[in-house]
């Protein structure tokens, strides 16, 4: 596992020196786009601690900054971004609630007569308090579960994360596509809490072969591994089949079907947490995502085993919700909502449950300004009683680069 690491963290870091070498040297040959971006808000929040206790509930307001600059390299054959985020949140009087993060975004694409391929990459290192919990952001696209999501008790425990996916594609024939992928996550956590947080290492692969089976359809078939390693829980080996249909009646309406089976290896690395019996999983997966002119919908429902830092897999069951709508040219509303149900393989940790809801509107001011505003309910259960919090939010958002006739939602909520 020590040479896949090195050699992940390699790519990530070639990765991220190549996007800027390309911005650096071609910028006189190719479209090179710098788009910053500032965010800053307020919120108030009913339970910021997101404490399952109502005497240790703290209600207070806080401020909150999201800067960052994309950097896009595009050619007719290729296609870069680079983007460093730093971000924060701040609570007067109550200092042990604020957090902070850095994160860097890198994404590559090239294209040839007969092949595809592409790379994600990203490191970052922030608080897991309230800042770090997931959102309705969309991460990721349809049928894909995004990596080192920490669920559990909010802390001051700092995590640094690498994450690393590369992916190829080859047309064998017009009717057929063999597509190869994988992955790699090395998570680390300035405290360490055996049952709460442990390093790992998660590094996944996955062969398919793509069958066109009618002019809007093509099916999938699929066999993927997985090796999680923590330092203190089990050493995981996962490896399963699955079969896909992709429906896309155009380019701007999407759906899937999934269907899989995972067997799970479960072998202890610590003599004082327990172990679980191997176990075979059904996995899968449904979605549709459809673009209109004013309106835009996402719905995604997913079943897989997925790595956690409390130092085992889970069977992670995940729904995401995005809903936006244009109501004139300069107001759009949105909805979205994210749910997730981390089963342990019988009982080595406790059950996790999180769900978010949003609602919201964003007002364009100007073309490069606009005001955000959004009601958040947020609900958890892992160790001790259920938690829930409401919150509002209204920021203001700085994009001098944006296009008049760019997207209506520029916040990913």
């Amino acid at each position: 596992m020590a040479a896949i690491k090195v050699a992940a963290q390699t790519v990530a870091y070639v990765g991220f020196v190549l996007g800027i070498w390309l911005v650096a040297t071609d910028a006189q040959c190719v479209e090179v786009q710098y788009n910053p971006r500032v965010e800053v808000g307020a919120s108030y929040d009913d339970n910021a601690n997101l404490s399952g206790v109502s005497a240790d509930e703290v209600k207070t307001g806080g401020e909150d900054i999201d800067a960052r600059l994309e950097i896009h390299w595009i050619e007719p054959t290729s296609d870069w971004r680079l983007m460093p985020v730093v971000d924060g949140a701040n609570y007067p009087g109550h200092t042990d609630l604020d957090s902070n993060g850095e994160l860097l975004y890198f994404y590559g694409e090239e294209h040839g007569p007969r092949y595809e391929a592409g790379i994600y990459s990203y490191a970052s290192s922030q608080s897991l308090l309230r800042n770090y919990l997931p959102t309705a952001v969309l991460g990721a696209g349809l049928g894909q579960t995004e990596p080192g999501t920490t669920l559990g008790v909010l802390s001051a425990t700092r995590q640094d994360l690498e994450y690393v996916n590369p992916s190829w594609s080859l047309q064998l024939t017009p009717r057929r596509k063999l597509e190869l992928n994988a992955s790699f996550t090395d998570a680390t956590y300035n405290r360490q809490i055996e049952g709460g947080y442990t390093n790992y290492t998660d590094a996944t692969g996955s062969a398919a072969l793509v069958l066109d089976a009618t002019q809007t359809g093509a099916v999938t078939l699929r066999a993927l591994g997985e090796q999680f390693k923590p330092e203190v829980g089990a050493e995981t080996n996962v490896y399963g089949f699955e079969t896909e249909w992709d429906g896309h009646f155009s380019a701007t309406k999407l759906y899937y079907l999934r269907l899989g089976v995972e067997r799970s290896d479960f072998s202890a690395i610590s003599t004082t947490l327990p172990n679980a019996p191997d176990s075979t999983t059904v996995s899968g997966g449904l979605g549709t995502h459809w673009t209109y002119q004013v309106t835009e919908l996402f719905a995604d429902l997913t079943r897989n085993v997925a790595p956690t830092a409390q130092g085992y897999v889970v069977k992670q069951t995940q729904l995401r919700l995005r809903l936006s709508h244009r109501v004139t040219e300069r107001l759009a509303a949105f909805v979205g909502a994210r749910g997730i149900i981390q089963d342990p393989f019988r009982d080595v940790i406790a059950t996790q449950r999180y769900a978010f809801v949003t609602g919201g509107f964003e007002w364009r001011v100007l073309r490069q300004c606009s005001v955000v505003g959004a009601y958040d309910l947020t609900g958890a259960k892992y160790v001790g009683p259920s938690a829930l919090s409401n919150s509002v939010h209204i920021s203001f958002i700085y994009e001098p680069n944006r296009l008049a006739e760019g997207p209506a939602i520029t916040v990913g909520y």
